[in-house]
């Protein structure tokens, strides 16, 4: 029997969103662009890349930051086979504060340019949780 594959939640909950500024005029959060988590970074510098089916977006207009507010949150489920070449790190991992590189992409590949689309008010860290083991 192989190694078991590793299951690791990746997660920014809505008690602590992104809250950001939306400045483009070509689309929105949501009509137009879509959030996108492209890596997450872990707290010794490792960083993880993410495939654009790994984490789901959320963006909401926030009313109460005026107009162009939106708050955005994430989470996603990844497998990390024993093959994989993050693994090791991986097998250490429990639940750690976690950074992420974001970006807003339109359906035609147009990706928003921060403070000039957009500008991020608050950017909370996330969380990285191992999960479970699963045979592969």
């Amino acid at each position: 029997m192989s190694e078991p594959t590793v299951l690791v939640n990746f997660r920014l909950d809505r008690e602590n969103p992104v809250r950001l500024r939306w400045r483009a005029t070509d689309g929105t959060p949501g009509d137009g662009y879509k959030a996108q988590v492209t890596a997450v970074l872990l707290p010794d510098g490792t960083r993880l890349a993410m495939d654009g089916s790994s984490i789901i977006e959320q963006t909401e207009p926030y009313p109460d930051g005026g107009a162009g507010a939106y708050t955005l949150t994430f989470n996603g489920m990844v497998g990390y086979p024993a093959g994989h070449a993050d693994r090791a790190r991986i097998d250490r991992l429990e639940k750690e504060s976690i950074d992420y590189d974001l970006e807003f992409v339109r359906d035609d590949g147009h990706v928003a340019v921060p403070e000039e689309d957009y500008q991020i008010l608050a950017r909370p860290l996330a969380i990285a949780r191992k999960l479970a083991e699963r045979d592969a």
